[in-house]
């Protein structure tokens, strides 16, 4: 695909991009908590506020606080925890994006499309069991491991048999009505719970590029619970590895707007999704060169498991290798991209970092997202 920045308009854009966002790192009531991709805020200043507004909510419970109240377009939280310690000594990560244009969620459809009976039985738990539809679509690899199924729903206080039966609603639609049902029904139903209900038949369909952009444009959906379990679905199918190569240039517009900052919960699956399903570099490189201040802001991160998906990323696309620094990779992006040669990088592995990481999502309790 041809790049359409001059040399010299990147060079520029990205000598900007390396000396804002990168995380700035500040003490909070229960550990440090770091901060990624401001530009105008600085970190003690806007925990200040956060804290001032509301002392007695949460901190993994700001993103709200920070759209609603702070004026930001975006924003996410995730928490980390080394493995063995407790609750109390986490690692907090707070995104922001702070440009209103680079957030673009898109339009919901306007249509009321009628459904089969079981669609309408699984449109009814997303309506009725929200919590069961998405743990059943992130781990329904291991659907037939009695113990895993179990342990997962007791930590969600979920009822196992609901699972079973949710699974057994997505058995009996796996035929090639209910896949092009599902595609239009995520397009253009006017219904949150009809788009979400479609989004988890998907995970039958892995096989179908079609399913990957659809998934990924569904975390862009104007619905938080739509992405909730687009999400779900697409941590389910990445940790059981049954990833492949994907075409992604059909999907360009959605992932513009992811990574320009669109449902920033979403950008680290989506920077592993890419990388495990082995994006052409090329179109890689034109993501990263279109909007890069996210990806570097990440890279800048203090947190290692924080920026480990963005270096992955770009390890992968480039062949390369310049780890935490983000004025290298900004300079490796500046150059023209017929003198850039890529050189083999090995695929990442997916939550490869040391930590265990949770996070709030935009309609859901705090959760570890692989179990």
């Amino acid at each position: 695909m041809k790049i359409l920045l001059s040399v010299l308009g990147v060079t520029t854009l990205l000598a900007a991009t390396a000396s804002h966002g990168v995380g700035q790192v500040v003490a909070g009531p229960h550990g440090p908590v770091e901060f990624v991709g401001l530009r105008s805020w600085n970190a003690p200043d806007l925990l200040e506020a956060i804290q001032r507004i509301d002392p007695d909510q949460p901190l993994h419970a700001c993103a709200a606080t920070m759209k609603s109240e702070l004026g930001f377009p975006d924003a996410a939280v995730f928490i980390y925890l080394e493995p063995g310690t407790d609750w109390s000594r986490r690692y907090t990560v707070i995104v922001g994006i702070e440009d209103s244009a680079r957030v673009r969620y898109r339009t919901a459809g306007t249509r009321m499309i009628d459904l089969p009976e079981p669609w309408q039985a699984l449109k009814t738990v997303a309506e009725e069991d929200f919590g069961t539809l998405v743990l059943a679509a992130e781990i329904s690899s291991v659907r037939h491991d009695s113990e895993k199924v179990r342990e997962s729903a007791e930590i969600r206080g979920l009822d196992p048999a609901a699972l079973d039966a949710f699974w057994r609603l997505i058995d009996a639609l796996n035929g090639e009505q209910d896949l092009l049902l599902a595609h239009e029904l995520s397009a253009h139903d006017a219904s949150w719970s009809a788009r979400a209900a479609a989004v988890s038949v998907l995970v039958s369909f892995s096989e179908d590029d079609a399913t990957w952009h659809r998934l990924v444009s569904a975390l862009i959906d104007p619905d938080g619970r739509v992405q909730t379990v687009a999400g779900a679905v697409l941590r389910g199918l990445l940790g059981a590895e049954e990833s492949r190569s994907v075409r992604w240039e059909s999907a360009q517009e959605p992932l513009m707007a992811l990574f320009d900052g669109t449902n920033l919960f979403a950008f680290p699956i989506v920077l592993e999704l890419l990388a495990a399903t082995e994006i052409a570099p090329a179109f890689g490189r034109h993501l990263i060169r279109s909007a890069p201040d996210l990806l570097l802001a990440y890279v800048g991160a203090e947190h290692e498991g924080t920026r480990e998906s963005a270096i992955d990323f770009l390890k992968f696309v480039s062949g390369e290798d310049f780890g935490a620094n983000p004025e290298a990779w900004s300079e490796w992006l500046s150059r023209p991209p017929d003198s850039v040669h890529r050189t083999s990088a090995p695929r990442p592995t997916y939550f490869s970092n040391p930590y265990i990481r949770t996070y709030s999502t935009p309609c859901s309790p705090l959760h570890t997202p692989r179990m």
